[in-house]
C-alpha cells in the first residue's frame, strides 16, 4: 500500500525556531519526517510518495537518507506551484497514479504506528480521528446515525472530542475523475467526496500531535521520545 505524504507547507509559524523545511526539523537526532516514514513502515506501508514544494530541494537532498532510516522506497512529486493540501495530492496523482487503496497524511502529524495500521486494514474511504482534550486548533468531525463522517467542522469548537488527524485512506478511484488544481483536502475534495460515497471514521486513541508551532514542537521534543528511549 502507497502513502502519499504531504510535505509541501511554508512552515510559517515555526521560521522562529528554525530555518528547516517544516518537515525536516531534526529532532531526537534524526529529522521528524523520517520517524513518520518509520511508523509507515511498521504499519505496513509499502512505499511512500513525497508530496514537496516549498523548499523542496531539501527534501530531493534528503531523499535517500530518509528511505534509509525509515526502511520505506521513496520517491517526490514536486509542484511548481502551491496547490494546496487537495492539489498536492490530484498533482501526485497525476505523476504517480494509485494502484489500488491508499493513504494521504500531513507531513508534520505524528501518530503511533497503530493509527496507520488501522487504516491500513480498513476498507473504502476513510478519515483517522483523533480523541483531544481541547478541539479548538482542529478541525472537528460531524458524524451521522451510521457512524459515517458527516462533515468537517470549522477550528474553534471547545471541549475534547474527535478531531480530524489528517491522515486518509481512499480508493484509487476516488479523485480519478477530479483535475488538478489548487484546491484543499478539507474545504474542497472531501466535501465533494462526501456527496457521492461514504467515507469512515476510523477511532485512534494513541499519541497525536502536530508540530506546526514553537509550542508543539516543543512538546514532541520532551513527550514523544524515540521508541527505543522509553
Amino acid at each position: 500500500m502507497r502513502a502519499y505524504v504531504l510535505c509541501g507547507g511554508f512552515g510559517t509559524r515555526l521560521r522562529s525556531v528554525t530555518d528547516s523545511q517544516k518537515a525536516l526539523v531534526p529532532v531526537h537526532g534524526e529529522p521528524f519526517l523520517a520517524r513518520v516514514l518509520s511508523q509507515l513502515a511498521a504499519a505496513g506501508i509499502s512505499e511512500g510518495v513525497l508530496c514537496a514544494h516549498y523548499r523542496a530541494e531539501q527534501v530531493a537532498e534528503q531523499l535517500a537518507e530518509l528511505s534509509r532510516q525509515s526502511g520505506l522506497p521513496l520517491s517526490m512529486v514536486v509542484e511548481e506551484s502551491p496547490l494546496g493540501t487537495g492539489g498536492a495530492l490530484l498533482n501526485a496523482l497525476r505523476e504517480q497514479p494509485a494502484q489500488g487503496r491508499y493513504l494521504v497524511l500531513n507531513a508534520d502529524t505524528f501518530v503511533d504506528a497503530q493509527g496507520y495500521r488501522q487504516m491500513v486494514l480498513g476498507a473504502g474511504n476513510a478519515v483517522l480521528a483523533a480523541r483531544v482534550d481541547d478541539r479548538s486548533r482542529y478541525g472537528s468531525l460531524a458524524l451521522n446515525a451510521s457512524g459515517h463522517l458527516a462533515a468537517l467542522q470549522e477550528k474553534g469548537v471547545q471541549g475534547p472530542g474527535l478531531i480530524n488527524a489528517g491522515i486518509y485512506a481512499f480508493t484509487a478511484s476516488a479523485f480519478t475523475a477530479t483535475p488538478v488544481r489548487a484546491c484543499s483536502m478539507e474545504h474542497d475534495l472531501l466535501p465533494a467526496l462526501l456527496q457521492q460515497e461514504v467515507v469512515t471514521v476510523v477511532d485512534y486513541s494513541g499519541r497525536f500531535i502536530d508540530i506546526g508551532t514553537p509550542e508543539s514542537l516543543a512538546r514532541y521534543t520532551y513527550e514523544f521520545l524515540p521508541e527505543t528511549s522509553l
